[in-house]
């Protein structure tokens, strides 16, 4: 029989994970992963990409040229903003932004997993690139820059209301 002293607590205990905890980082492991992977991808393919998507929106200029509508001049519109963006030099930013806010996120989700509450302001950094980094490589005043930066928004502050829910866990 083992002799404990009064005052003393009878098992040290560890700081529990809690389950929702684990499946977010588990969620924010796999995510980031994909946009560091994804990110060097578009990185390394960026000139290609760029002749594709020229190549593609010309033929899509061509086919608008023939109906001269009202709707074809708004998309004309789209069209001009969007090979803006896809030049070679505006993918790499874009994609270096995108491999930077992944690795702040998985870096976030990996110290949250160690119960680390540094983690959280890592993730909330990795967001706030993320969310940013469409419109430094862009540029504000086009639609497509828009409708990246708020999926990358909604995404993000989502997971950070359910991460800010358990930081009381976190020491």
């Amino acid at each position: 029989m083992e002799n404990f002293e009064p005052g003393q607590p009878d098992v040290v205990s560890k700081p529990v994970r809690p389950v929702f905890l684990t499946v977010l980082c588990i969620l924010t492991f796999i995510g980031s992963g994909w946009g560091i992977i994804s990110g060097i991808s578009g990185y390394l393919t960026a000139n290609t990409t760029a002749g594709v998507a020229q190549a593609a929106m010309q033929d899509a200029r061509e086919e608008l040229e023939d109906e001269g509508n009202a709707g074809s001049r708004l998309a004309e519109k789209m069209l001009s903003g969007t090979s803006e963006m896809l030049q070679p030099a505006n993918i790499k930013k874009s994609a270096l932004f995108s491999i930077v806010a992944s690795v702040f996120t998985l870096l976030g989700a990996i110290l949250m997993f160690g119960l680390k509450k540094t983690g959280f302001y890592s993730y909330l950094l990795g967001t706030a690139i993320g969310i940013a980094g469409p419109f430094i490589a862009f540029g504000g005043g086009n639609f497509v820059t828009i409708i990246t930066s708020s999926a990358a928004a909604f995404t993000g502050i989502l997971f950070v209301i359910l991460y800010g829910l358990n930081v009381k866990h976190l020491r």
